[in-house]
């Protein structure tokens, strides 16, 4: 039996579950076990999860991705801090076990979320030189988790957080970010070629496709570059005609490939990355 996802809603609360085979899997509990380990900050404002749980596309031994956002910035129990181009300039962390489960918490103050929603505003996605450009990991991390975020307390801060992303920019900065990087690589492949490198070629031909095509699924809603071992799982979620989930994967495994045909091989490649990059509306 597979895992499907319930959604339990009430006019003030979301309460996450999901079938894992024929285990329940109750998440209702977070702030009560957040609480419990004195984890929990007294001045948050939202408990969201995230992670391939809350997708559907996790297993036994996955972790859940726990944010915690709050007023007061918090001090890590286990000294364990990130540093994000951000004031405060740090991202605390924690990490707890919950019937076996790892959960993996960050602590992000409003202020902190404020200043990377703003990075993704239409205003700055408009400018040439917006800061939407230098967004950093964590940064790229949480606008990645947010759309698809399940809150775990009464989900006002999340929902208004995800209206405000369907508004703005969110798509088409995370968009043009991989697609910016497919272009790189597809000069660096197509420079290699002419040099008559062709294994690298190869291989700089498969990392333009694989940003073309987090590009092209960030465009279409489905975002997450961070988590490569997701790729396909988007891919078949967009069923766009663009690059179908069959050619794709054919590329994707080099089933095609052979030495002696690499030459055209990394031309189809290419080609592809630019029907994605021309047919993308950002």
């Amino acid at each position: 039996m597979g895992r499907r996802r319930i959604l339990t809603v009430s006019a003030r609360s979301v309460t996450p579950c999901f079938w894992r085979g024929p285990e329940l899997i109750d998440f209702s509990n977070v702030a009560t076990e957040l609480r419990d380990r004195e984890l929990l900050p007294d001045s948050a404002e939202s408990i969201f999860l995230s992670g391939s749980i809350v997708r559907g596309w996790g297993n036994k031994t996955s972790d859940l991705d726990v944010a915690i956002v709050s007023n007061d910035h918090w001090k890590s129990s286990i000294d364990e801090y990130e540093h994000v181009p951000l004031e405060p300039n740090t991202l605390p962390a924690e990490q707890t076990f919950v019937d076996g489960r790892r959960w993996d918490l960050e602590y992000w103050t409003a202020g902190q979320v404020a200043q990377i929603l703003a990075k993704v505003s239409a205003e700055e996605f408009a400018d040439e030189q917006g800061s939407w450009r230098s967004l950093s990991f964590h940064e790229i991390a949480l606008l990645e988790r947010l759309p698809y975020a399940v809150a775990a307390d009464d989900g006002a801060w999340l929902h208004r957080t995800q209206t405000w992303l369907d508004s703005s920019a969110h798509r088409s900065v995370l968009a043009a970010r991989s697609l910016r990087n497919a272009d790189g690589c597809t000069e660096d492949a197509a420079g290699q070629l002419a040099a008559g490198d062709l294994d690298s070629a190869v291989l700089s031909a498969q990392l333009a496709l694989q940003h073309a095509v987090d590009g092209l699924t960030a465009s279409l809603g489905q975002v997450g570059s961070l988590w490569p071992k997701w790729r396909a799982r988007r891919m078949r979620l967009v069923r766009t005609d663009v690059l179908s989930y069959e050619e794709f994967w054919a590329l994707t495994t080099l089933r095609d490939y052979t030495p002696q045909e690499a030459p055209a091989w990394v031309e189809r490649v290419l080609g592809v990355c630019r029907r994605i990059s021309m047919a993308v509306t950002l």
